[in-house]
């Protein structure tokens, strides 16, 4: 009796119970996530093209090429020392021959506990923090042979300081930039992670921790970019069309710009997202592997076909059986051997030690502004002999296996540079398409919740002259009588 009196209104969704789930997911966690989406794709966009936009305003990193050779490691870094009066060089990095040569210094900021017991701790981080290692080659390589990053490589080798707060170097990288071939000085560029005035660390510290310490916002762009992941997912599965017939079809692949707000911005979110997926989706895998350790070590088990990612917490020592005081013309020697190897390597790096123990690193980039395909070697200060460690980063990238290959592919993968300056244009267009969804996908909440409810239904009009209306007493009549 009560089904016949009262019709049901209420349409059954077509929808899938699977769909459902992944609609309310898609919606909630986008909710959730979506600030900081934003945030780390905005960011993103511009520190893509750091290089590039360095290589465009700083003219000081670059000099007029001559038919001289370089001067030496041993050479600029006594100029640079001078310079720098009680601070020692910790790197030397020469680039192309219209590049300026770069010396870098690591001044370490003492913390309370730290000291002699920080330098003791080793490199026990070792490749279980890549990620950081990847970004120091990233922001120090960003400037040719990214000095700040280099002297940072080089500390890390040396275990200086390697418990501090948040698992992250405290101190100042200084960059002396110079002419290769006559040791003029032509400028002093120094930072800090902390609250350095260079506006591509300040971008890059809101891209890793939203401005945050990094030890709490670090954790908290991980998470983000893991919803985001599982919102791509949930994305393709939602845009998936039900029947693959013209009309579908050009509603999911197609944006019609003629049309009202609601259904572009609808066609923005939709369409974008869809082209974009398989971009986004390489970019966040990638940029996980700097958040959480099990994702990269399962990332590199999956690549490698189930094998555990090789962790050597020792870094390469000298033999200090015989020790002597160093000679800075030991990196000379160094350097001219890697030339001779590498004649058309796009830079070279070579790592001063500071203690008997360390090594001399060197670090040979075969193409400019990417470093996948770098060789990275060490040797012991006294002999030269080469110490060999087994890290997926350590030794000649044509010589390392696949997943090695892929995990040096990592930040590049993750900046576009991998496939070069096209690739770079593509990272920064899904990027921005990335910090448009979580806006667009809140229009249409929005839009949901304030025009979605139905309208009551509009009062019947009075008919025309001369036809009465009868007058119902109440809703219980109309009900009755109906």
């Amino acid at each position: 009796m009560f089904s016949s009196s009262k019709p049901n209104n209420k349409k059954k969704s077509k929808k899938s119970l699977f769909k459902r789930i992944m609609a309310w997911l898609h919606l909630w966690l986008g909710l959730a996530s979506g600030i900081i989406v934003v945030i780390v794709s905005l960011t993103g966009c511009i520190y893509v093209f750091e290089n590039e936009i360095k290589d465009f305003i700083e003219d000081w990193r670059f000099v007029k090429p001559q038919k001289e050779a370089f001067l030496l490691p041993s050479q600029l870094v006594t100029i640079a020392d001078k310079k720098m009066k009680d601070k020692k060089a910790t790197s030397v990095t020469f680039g192309a021959k219209d590049e300026a040569a770069i010396v870098g210094y690591f001044v370490e900021k003492k913390e309370e506990g730290e000291g002699r017991r920080g330098e003791k701790g080793g490199n026990k981080r070792g490749e279980h923090k890549r990620g950081e290692r990847k970004k120091d080659f990233a922001q120090n390589q960003s400037e040719k042979a990214k000095s700040e990053l280099k002297p940072g490589e080089k500390g890390k080798e040396k275990g200086k300081g390697e418990k501090r707060k948040g698992g992250r170097r405290s101190g100042t990288f200084i960059s002396v930039y110079m002419n290769p071939y006559t040791g003029e000085v032509l400028n002093v560029k120094t930072f800090s992670r902390g609250d350095s005035p260079d506006f591509f660390r300040w971008i890059l510290n809101g891209h890793r921790a939203l401005w945050l310490p990094y030890d709490i916002g670090r954790p908290i762009v991980g998470v983000a970019v893991l919803i985001f992941v599982v919102l791509l997912i949930s994305g393709i599965v939602l845009w998936w069309p039900t029947k693959w017939i013209k009309s579908i079809i050009d509603k999911s692949f197609k944006i019609k710009w003629d049309a009202s707000f609601k259904r572009v911005n609808y066609d923005m979110h939709n369409v974008f997202g869809f082209y974009s997926c398989i971009f986004l989706f390489f970019i966040a895998v990638t940029g996980l592997v700097w958040s959480f350790g099990w994702w990269s070590k399962s990332l590199y088990w999956v690549t490698s076909g189930g094998k555990p990612l090789t962790e050597n917490r020792e870094s390469p020592k000298s033999d200090t059986t015989h020790v002597k005081e160093f000679n800075i013309t030991t990196a000379d020697k160094v350097l001219l051997n890697l030339r001779k190897e590498n004649p058309q390597a796009a830079g070279i790096l070579i790592s001063i030690p500071a203690k008997p123990a360390d090594p001399i690193g060197a670090f040979v980039y075969k193409q400019k502004h990417t470093f996948y395909n770098m060789d990275r070697y060490s040797y012991d200060q006294q002999s030269l002999k080469e110490i060999s460690i087994k890290t997926p980063f350590s030794g000649k990238y044509v010589e390392a296996n696949i997943p090695d290959k892929i995990r040096r592919m990592n930040y590049d993968i993750h900046v576009g540079s991998v496939l070069g300056l096209t690739g770079k244009i593509i990272a920064f267009l899904a990027s921005l398409i990335s910090a448009s969804l979580p806006i667009t996908g809140f229009i249409i909440w929005w839009g949901k919740q304030k025009f979605g409810k139905k309208k009551p239904a509009a009062k019947p009009k009075v008919a025309s002259k001369g036809i009465p209306v009868p007058k119902l007493k109440n809703t219980a009549e109309q009900e009755v009588t109906a």
